[in-house]
């Protein structure tokens, strides 16, 4: 397992339904998501040895966002392509003709249009096949809002639940605050507004469920108080591991994190050559 002061190869052991086997490295990355990792920390046990512990699992943030569909009286994508290349960043930082909620807000993004077997899918049976042909009139904007970290938001232990190597499961607790749902209410009155511009007769907003940009679990930080990684993504009290995805996170930003994910991880794989 990973060692708490800096030592010779760290040993690792590792059960599987087959056996049991041991493996010895120097350094130890963990990058199971913003799910898995801190789901392995505390099925483990680690964070006992953390100073900032408590912090594990905690601040999950997943992004608020939803499709703002205009609905056109032609065929809005004349030249059936995907079309994701225009992006709205003036309200990414709050815009003067925005009084509420103040501050950061998030982004626009164009989204193709939804391909009629999508439809088909979500809604199955008569009305799907009866509204599907209608897809062709709708294009659409993603809004993208930047939701708070809230320490409630959480990944917990079921000491109930195991799976097959024994893990107890995990128990996600996640609630968007008041101010994540205005930032996303008025990026919408935006997205509105664009697609009124563009041609757009009606609209329709579909809001995304899904955990897709689950960041912030096993957060960074100079204070151990509020962050389980060091500004290197160490893991507190145990030099030799190291968290470098999307839980390293202590802010969501309001865009797909999967770049930032990528050039942390590079500048945390630099540190630990350079060390």
């Amino acid at each position: 397992m990973p060692v708490k002061k800096r030592l010779p190869p760290s040993i690792v052991s590792i059960n599987t339904a087959e056996k049991k086997f041991t493996v010895k490295a120097r350094y130890v990355i963990l990058s199971a998501g913003a799910m898995g990792s801190p789901h392995l920390l505390l099925a483990s046990g680690l964070p006992e040895l953390n100073p900032g512990g408590h912090n594990v699992g905690r601040y999950l943030m997943r992004h608020v966002n939803a499709i703002i569909f205009g609905i056109f009286p032609g065929v809005a994508d004349k030249e059936q392509r995907f079309h994701k290349q225009l992006a709205i960043m003036d309200y990414y930082f709050g815009h003067p003709s925005i009084t509420a909620p103040a501050g950061k807000l998030g982004s626009l993004q164009q989204m193709p249009t939804p391909p009629a077997g999508l439809v088909q899918k979500e809604l199955p049976g008569p009305l799907g096949k009866l509204l599907s042909p209608g897809v062709k009139l709708l294009t659409g904007l993603l809004a993208i809002a930047e939701d708070q970290p809230q320490y409630r938001n959480h990944i917990a232990l079921d000491p109930h639940q195991k799976d097959r190597y024994g893990l107890p499961q995990p128990l996600v607790t996640h609630h968007y605050s008041e101010r994540d749902l205005a930032a996303l209410n008025s990026l919408a009155r935006q997205g509105k507004k664009v697609l009124r511009k563009a041609g757009a007769i009606l609209h329709y907003v579909h809001h995304i469920r899904t955990f897709s940009h689950a960041v912030g679990t096993v957060r960074m930080g100079s204070d151990p108080k509020t962050s389980a990684l060091d500004e290197f993504c160490r893991f507190r009290g145990i030099d030799n591991l190291f968290v470098v995805d999307g839980s390293f996170m202590p802010s969501a930003a309001a865009v797909n994190p999967s770049l930032t994910i990528s050039a942390n991880a590079l500048r945390v794989g630099r540190y630990i050559v350079n060390g």
